[in-house]
């Protein structure tokens, strides 16, 4: 019965340990359930979608067309599944949707179906309509569209299998206020007078990719072709679900682990200053088991407490994550929230089995003692107590060395505490920092054009306004990133003129982004292997040096070199690119690309991931603050016996704050020190992973303000947490802790 008291009375006596201990614990189990959960969760709910509604694997057009039973017979003989699909864009000049484009499509049949939400498929004089574009114009179902002198009656809010993610072009950006998708009957589709813009569609039952696309180059001639995992469209939901998979996994894990190994650091160390409660428990006849099931609980306590308060909150993190990505990002789409049962399980058994595991093995290690030699329980205050004898000034800088190198395993405890509060705080600075940089400087760090027009057909020559520029995009086997080949004029003044080693481009040589180079693991004076997308015609180059630009999976080289690898005239062009914009016949442009635009996408890509970012940001700081008031914590128990001496002799409270915590202010600056390479190399590594799903290379960037942010807070951290604990100062009992101080002696 006195040890179960004792048990009790333990736990009030500290109650703000626990209730920090549980709320640290609390916040880590909701980074495992919540970020892990979403991530897999998102992923699950593009997966389910893409399947359902027979997502394509590719697009494609062809020179030679394909006639239906030439499909079907392909359909067969390779296990695919074919469809030719065409759009007809609309642009509105009047009414309420005035200066939109629209782009209509028939019913699909057999690929990128559509998602029919609120309503019924389209009939005679009815239409489905994406959900954004209509909450953008006030539009709801049953409302009335007018598309030229025909109305159309919204059945439907709908998504297509291949428009996940709505782009009018693939390299433009979202804005559902100027362009939407309806979906229409196919009798209504064809009666609409429009140019329709023509397509195939297919899907592979088999991994015959290759056999399938070099018969169809064969007999058909390809003169494009585009995977999903290319197509911006349908792979930047994807991406998503991987991006936001990879960093929770990374993050949360990580975290998770460093908060657990410091909780259980100072509960072993609380279990050590019991040395005589220890010794005091086996003299009045009780077990070592018994013992060390007594001191599990104080691991239980904090563990299944934080563990369950964790989950309860991570649950619905999860739900609103999950709906700020899916409704922020895509589309919207039907999906069911749900929960990874491995996080949860993880997050439930492992903070309080890991804290009942090292509490049982420092008591049992005590425990090996004799109970004379326990409650003997020979500290290391007493000398500390010897110095306070003299009260010069000077003898506050021995009291300082002797704490610190007189307790070793607290100093270690603080430094590892304090490197655990600066990495929360500075990982996400660290992290803000890069993302903005890589915003910022990213697509300016090659390229100096601001437009580029991809043309129709080739053409040879110079062209009268802008520089000539040949653009074709190849496969590297094991990736889902294109890479482009650049094919420049010599001389030109948009590109760059030197690698990142200071050595000149060379017109018959070739050259990566820094990009490509990490996306394909290649490196300077190595070789790269890759296929023409249309022809799977393998080449293989040489790289002669890597040019920095961490946005654009490049590949530069002379136009001569760069027709050649296509298969066409050495002095043809397929592009033209300007610093102003260029006065080209309609007819020969096939897509228009502005680079600030551009810079607007990538914002847009990013956006979701900043916000995330932000939040472990705010997350972190909230986390180093509670990690410090833990470590203050430790060092004002510990000290206990000095405080009650010293205010025995006479010391006020803000000498005795002096004495025993300003002690620790080298140990901060060590610990910050420690914690900075820490968030550095977590986001080389673990970041950079996550970016390169867009093909891009995440370097990082520490900005000097950012150091001293994190500086400021981690400081600003330590002296409120400096502040809470004061009043514990004021609290302690002298006559207890001397009392305390006697049985040690």
């Amino acid at each position: 019965m006195t040890i179960n008291k004792r048990a009790a009375r333990s736990v009030k006596n500290n109650i703000s340990f626990y209730i920090i201990s549980i709320l640290l614990t609390a916040l880590t189990s909701v980074l495992i359930v919540g970020a892990v959960s979403t991530g897999r969760n998102l992923t699950k709910v593009v997966k389910n979608f893409v399947d359902e509604y027979k997502t394509e694997d590719a697009e494609f057009v062809t020179y030679n067309p394909i006639s239906d039973e030439d499909m079907a017979s392909l359909e067969k003989k390779y296990d695919v599944i074919l469809e030719y699909s065409s759009y007809k864009d609309i642009s509105v000049d009047s009414g309420d949707l005035k200066g939109t484009t629209l782009r209509v499509f028939g019913m699909p049949e057999k690929l990128n179906l559509c998602e029919v939400r609120d309503g019924h498929e389209p009939g005679t004089g009815e239409t489905l309509i994406t959900q954004n574009f209509a909450e953008q114009h006030d539009i709801s179902v049953g409302d009335k569209i007018s598309l030229g002198s025909d109305d159309y009656t919204v059945s439907a809010y709908t998504t297509k299998a291949d428009y996940i993610y709505m782009l009018e072009k693939p390299t433009g950006y979202i804005d559902n206020e100027k362009f939407g998708l309806i979906v229409l009957d196919q009798d209504e589709y064809e009666k609409i007078d429009v140019a329709e813009t023509g397509y195939y569609s297919i899907k592979y039952n088999k991994d015959n990719s290759k056999d399938v696309r070099k018969k169809l180059n064969e007999d058909y001639v390809m003169a494009s072709y585009m995977a999903a995992t290319t197509n911006t469209r349908i792979s930047m939901p994807v991406n998503e679900g991987t991006a936001v998979t990879n960093m929770a996994t990374m993050y949360a894990p990580v975290l998770f682990i460093i908060i657990i190994t410091l909780i259980v650091m100072i509960l072993g160390r609380n279990i050590k200053n019991e040395q005589y409660l220890l010794g005091t428990f086996l003299a009045l006849g009780f077990s070592r088991k018994q013992i060390v099931g007594h001191y599990m609980r104080y691991g239980l306590i904090p563990g299944l407490i934080g563990s369950v308060l964790g989950i309860l909150c991570g649950i619905p993190m999860t739900r609103l994550l999950s709906k700020f990505y899916i409704e922020y990002d895509f589309e919207k789409l039907t999906y069911k929230v749900t929960y990874d049962i491995p996080a949860v399980i993880i997050a439930l058994v492992v903070p309080a089995l890991l804290y009942c595991i090292a509490i049982a093995i420092q008591a049992a290690k005590l425990l090996k003692k004799s109970p004379v030699d326990l409650l003997r329980n020979t500290g290391k205050d007493r000398r500390t107590i010897g110095v306070m004898k003299n009260s010069h000034a000077k003898t506050q800088l021995k009291m300082r060395v002797r704490s610190v190198i007189g307790h070793p395993g607290r100093s270690i405890t603080t430094v590892f505490g304090v490197a655990v509060a600066s990495f929360c705080i500075l990982g996400g600075l660290i992290v803000h920092d890069s993302l903005d940089d890589l915003m910022t400087n990213g697509l300016t760090s090659s390229i100096k054009y601001e437009y580029l027009y991809r043309l129709n057909s080739l053409q040879t020559g110079t062209p009268d306004e802008g520089e000539a520029l040949f653009q074709n995009y190849y496969e590297v086997d094991g990736s889902t990133v294109q890479l482009s080949a650049q094919g420049i004029v010599e001389n030109s003044k948009y590109f760059p003129d030197k690698t990142d080693s200071g050595d000149k481009l060379e017109p018959d040589k070739y050259y990566l982004t820094s990009a490509a180079a990490e996306t394909f693991g290649v490196k300077a004076g190595e070789e790269i292997t890759f296929n023409n997308i249309a022809d799977l015609k393998e080449h293989k180059v040489k790289i002669s040096g890597i040019v920095t630009d961490n946005t654009h999976c490049y590949l530069y080289t002379g136009r001569k070199n760069a027709t050649e690898l296509a298969g066409v005239d050495e002095d043809v062009y397929n592009c033209i690119i300007s610093k102003d914009k260029v006065e080209l016949d309609k007819d020969l442009v096939a897509s228009e690309t502005e680079m600030t635009v551009t810079a607007d996408t990538m914002e847009n890509l990013m956006g979701p991931m900043k916000v995330i970012v932000i939040a472990f940001e705010i997350l972190g700081m909230i986390m180093g603050v509670f990690v410090l008031y833990l470590i203050i914590n430790m060092i004002v128990s510990e000290s206990s016996t000095n405080i009650s001496v010293m205010k025995v002799l006479g010391f006020s409270r803000k000498e005795i704050s002096n004495r025993v915590l300003n002690v620790n202010h080298v140990l901060i600056c060590l610990g910050f020190i420690l914690g900075f390479p820490m968030a550095y190399l977590f986001v080389k590594v673990g970041y950079a992973d996550t970016i390169e799903n867009y093909g891009m290379l995440l370097s990082p960037v520490v900005k000097a303000k950012s150091i001293v942010i994190g500086f400021v807070l981690t400081w600003v951290t330590y002296e409120l947490s400096l502040l809470l604990q004061k009043r514990k100062i004021s609290r302690i009992d002298m006559v207890e802790a001397l009392k305390q101080n006697s049985r040690n002696e």
